[in-house]
């Protein structure tokens, strides 16, 4: 059932007003946005020179536009010496500050909780511990104190939002729960430097929008992050708070594939044959090629939309090549593999199977490289030696016309869909 989220209007204007004083007091300006820096909000000429001649220091700034919107909201303010400090890093005090402002979330009579023992006093105490209440901020995150004058990493601010948008509707506590398990489009998880625990948290604020990574397709969770980037992030999350899960196709996609192990029908027209497997069931299943050269599982079924000139879909930057040819579904799959050849030889892999579901077609390389995506090597008897079992990434396509599929397993039935 949706949440209402209700606004207090009296109530919340004399806190903004409160909140802006002590943070105007403690020469702090906060915002949000985003790290690609490609990101702009629309604002008319007039705020936007208006606020560029009360800060000396954003005209010409990528985010001059985004700094006017958020101003003309009031959730941030400058420093006294004319000053906004686009580029300055940003502390979880300012943060909290700014985003006790954006948030619509009703913090009722007695949901305040207690403050953290380092806050006492200092200027950003209320706004935490509102944050605290409406549950943004998770108490037990911060055992050895809040430290508010340390700087914000850009997992904790990605978090703190994921749970406010929790809080906004129970849809994204479904979301959230859908995606524990998904694939996230960015190469750190492929190098192992996101943590399995941060995966829903940083699925729900990508597939929503509110953060879009750096150009490289990255998040950088364990990065600080800017006051312009906080600005543009947060006036993002003032639209998505409160708004049903189900409507941002990006999410969508990674919550099939967190579920089923695929993303097949949210990005595609095809669909599950009648009594079809799953693919999640396929990891725990074993498929013999036909000719017995080798028996595979497949953990994922990634499709990216190719059928057209610029490819769709939240996965088309993570696997794509700048060049390709287009007029069908993309596919990649993370598979394993034990080869029964005493050489490896792609020809025969490929002729043990029914379809073009699965082929041992290697991905492009330089994108792998990029992407840090285990692929086949040019050499393929580097990676498949007989007797041993490796995990990697095929590709191949599908067909873009009335067309179906089938993988029989040795235990489980047949995957089988249709278009």
């Amino acid at each position: 059932m949706k949440r209402v989220v209700q606004v207090k209007k009296k109530r919340r204007f004399v806190y903004m007003i409160g909140l802006l004083t002590a943070v105007m007091m403690a020469g702090t300006c906060l915002s949000f946005g985003m790290g690609s820096g490609k990101w702009t909000t629309v604002v008319s000429a007039g705020v936007s020179d208006s606020v560029g001649s009360r800060f000396s220091d954003i005209k010409g700034h990528w985010a001059q536009a985004t700094i006017a919107k958020a101003y003309e909201k009031k959730l941030i303010s400058g420093y006294q010496d004319g000053t906004f400090r686009p580029n300055g890093k940003i502390t979880r005090g300012e943060y909290a500050a700014i985003l006790a402002r954006a948030t619509r979330i009703e913090n009722a009579q007695g949901q305040e909780q207690s403050s953290f023992s380092d806050l006492q006093g200092h200027w950003s105490e209320t706004a935490v511990r509102q944050l605290v209440g409406q549950g943004f901020i998770d108490a037990g995150d911060y055992a050895g104190g809040f430290k508010p004058n340390t700087e914000l990493t850009r997992y904790e601010m990605m978090k703190w939002i994921a749970n406010g948008l929790i809080k906004s509707d129970s849809s994204f506590q479904n979301a959230f729960n859908d995606t524990k398990n998904t694939l996230l489009p960015t190469p750190e998880v492929n190098r192992g430097t996101i943590r399995d625990e941060q995966i829903p948290y940083l699925a729900v604020v990508r597939g929503t929008g509110i953060v879009g990574g750096f150009q490289d397709g990255t998040l950088k969770p364990a990065d600080t992050t800017t006051r312009a980037e906080v600005s543009a992030i947060l006036l993002r999350y003032m639209d998505v708070e409160g708004t049903d899960a189900s409507k941002y196709s990006d999410l969508n996609e990674m919550r099939e594939v967190g579920t089923t192990g695929t993303n097949l029908t949210t990005i595609s027209n095809y669909k599950y044959s009648s009594g079809s497997v799953m693919i999640s069931d396929l990891s725990e299943a074993d498929i013999s090629l036909s000719n017995k050269s080798g028996v595979l599982q497949i953990h994922r079924f990634i499709v990216v939309d190719a059928t057209q000139s610029k490819p769709e879909g939240i996965y088309a930057k993570l696997f794509m090549p700048e060049k390709y040819a287009s007029g069908s579904y993309r596919t990649f799959v993370d598979i394993s593999f034990k080869s029964n050849l005493e050489s490896s030889n792609l020809i025969t892999f490929n002729r043990g199977l029914p379809d073009s579901l699965i082929q041992f077609n290697r991905l492009n390389l330089d994108v792998a490289k990029k992407q840090g995506i285990n692929t086949i090597p040019m050499d393929s008897g580097q990676l498949l030696k007989k007797g041993i079992q490796k995990r990697f990434w095929v590709t191949s396509t599908l067909r873009n016309t009335s067309w179906s599929y089938s993988l029989k397993t040795d235990q489980l039935g047949e995957f089988r869909i249709q278009r």
